[in-house]
């Protein structure tokens, strides 16, 4: 919690000072679009990012920009350290009036930039002469154009960002051990429901408290065997990755309740719930039954380090991570399927939604914004929505045609040598679109990712340290504050 409060106080910063420094931002708009598209004269802009695959993956797409306008200069900003470094750096830059053009994201960082009112609208953009018709909007997935708006309560349906690199979680599985155990017992098979993982766990324990799945896979000299992880109490059928994730997703599936928007300024939580607490105590008795972990079960930070290691048989992790499931010279298969639901022909099918959208930033002029959503226009095109996601791996398109292009389609059915775990997660994700899953993302507002954090702390809490669930949520309830509950 003190790094959140160190936050809290460096966005409280942003608010006092913005507006204090002389920067040549216009203060009012006017679409320019026209006129830089048909100018030669240069227009310099900066995209700020998280280094790594997205920076990796931008460059190429860049100069396909450049071939239609080359008098748009793009810098490329890769921030070393991840998005709570690409938030960190653009609010010291906002500070000193040197804040990037456009900037990748959380929702929860738009709102705090819009509240500061640094961040504009993209409205105007997008109902002007180079904007987006009714039937091209309606191509992008719904829920992920939906995360750009609530901001402004008076016009709740203004765009302030738009998707670009978006991802969703997946069950990450052992096909090896998979094949092998149902050539044992034909009822072992991967499971749609907790229930359902209830029932194969149980029998996966079996199998591997007997030693019956030790030769199954070829191990290196000093590695141990799934015997041996079980004996010493290391070995569990199904690791969730993500602590935040298994709770946030728990209370949709449940209709428990997380948290509820007021206003782009506040928000309160309202988990404490017998939804919730009901849940809890599931997953709580099923790690005692020996079926169920998560990362910090294993001492680790990442149940993927599980998975490879053969202490696990599951796992549920991002589709921008499948990558970091894939063991070495191929010692076993690995494959892709849907996230457990609560109950079988249940309406609440939840799978998070993932991953950043792109915003453009107040300290800027209207040429500049102008040649931004130029270049957000492009980038966001079926084709290159599709081109960005399988040069980045296990980000997804974020139109729905982009994954009818020729060259997406043979990602989907024919990936290249390397990208076959990547390509299985976007089937699986195309299958949630077609398949009746409902992505979500929780409305943001600033300080819910301090919310986050505590949930995330109240699962690990539960599942790995065995504290009392009812007793850890009020914990959580103290340690969030008045300022975050429901006035009685």
């Amino acid at each position: 919690m003190k790094k959140f409060f160190i936050v809290l106080i460096m966005v409280f910063g942003l608010f006092a000072l913005v507006g204090c420094g002389g920067n040549e931002s216009d203060s009012v708009f006017v679409d320019l679009t026209e006129e830089v598209k048909g100018s030669t004269d240069e227009v310099n802009i900066k995209f700020r990012v998280p280094s790594g695959v997205i920076s990796a993956a931008l460059p190429g797409l860049i100069a396909d920009f450049n071939q239609v306008y080359p008098q748009i200069k793009v810098e490329l900003d890769a921030v070393t350290g991840g998005y709570g470094e690409v938030r960190k750096t653009t609010i010291l830059d906002i500070q000193s009036d040197k804040a990037p053009t456009l900037v990748l994201g959380y929702p929860d960082h738009f709102a705090e930039y819009f509240s500061a009112q640094t961040i504009i609208k993209l409205q105007e953009y997008i109902t002007g002469p180079n904007g987006y018709n009714a039937e091209e909007l309606a191509d992008f997935v719904e829920s992920y154009l939906d995360e750009g708006k609530n901001f402004d309560l008076e016009n709740p349906n203004d765009i302030y960002s738009l998707p670009f690199n978006k991802s969703t979680e997946v069950l990450i599985y052992n096909k090896t051990m998979f094949d092998a155990m149902k050539e044992i017992d034909s009822a072992i098979v991967v499971p749609k429901t907790w229930e359902e993982l209830k029932t194969v766990s149980e029998k996966i324990n079996t199998l591997v408290e007997n030693g019956d799945l030790d030769d199954v896979i070829t191990i290196a000299e000093g590695e141990k065997k799934p015997s041996e992880f079980y004996t010493e109490g290391t070995f569990y059928p199904f690791a969730y990755d993500s602590t935040d994730n298994a709770f946030i997703t728990m209370t949709r599936q449940r209709n428990g309740g997380y948290t509820e928007k007021v206003s782009n300024d506040k928000g309160y939580i309202v988990f404490n719930s017998p939804e919730n607490l009901a849940g809890l105590n599931y997953f709580k008795a099923e790690n005692e039954a020996r079926r169920f972990a998560v990362a910090e079960t294993f001492n680790e930070s990442y149940a993927s380090d599980a998975f490879i290691a053969l202490k696990t048989f599951m796992t549920v992790g991002s589709s921008a991570g499948i990558g970091y499931n894939i063991p070495e010279a191929n010692k076993f298969e690995i494959a892709v399927s849907e996230v457990p639901y609560l109950e079988a022909n249940s309406d609440n099918k939840y799978v998070i939604q993932q991953g950043t959208n792109v915003a453009i930033l107040a300290q800027s002029t209207n040429k500049q914004r102008a040649a931004a959503w130029l270049l957000l226009k492009f980038l966001l095109q079926p084709e290159y929505t599709a081109k960005f996601a399988m040069a980045t791996g296990g980000y997804l398109p974020v139109r729905l045609s982009a994954y009818e292009t020729t060259e997406y389609s043979e990602y989907l059915v024919n990936p290249p040598i390397g990208k076959e775990g990547f390509s299985m997660a976007a089937n699986v994700a195309l299958g949630y679109l077609d398949g009746g899953y409902k992505f979500f993302v929780d409305p943001a507002f600033v300080g819910s990712s301090g919310v986050r954090d505590e949930v995330g702390a109240i699962f690990t809490a539960v599942i790995v340290n065995g504290k009392d669930p009812q007793e850890r949520i009020e914990k959580a309830y103290q340690t969030l504050g008045k300022a975050y509950q429901k006035p009685e």
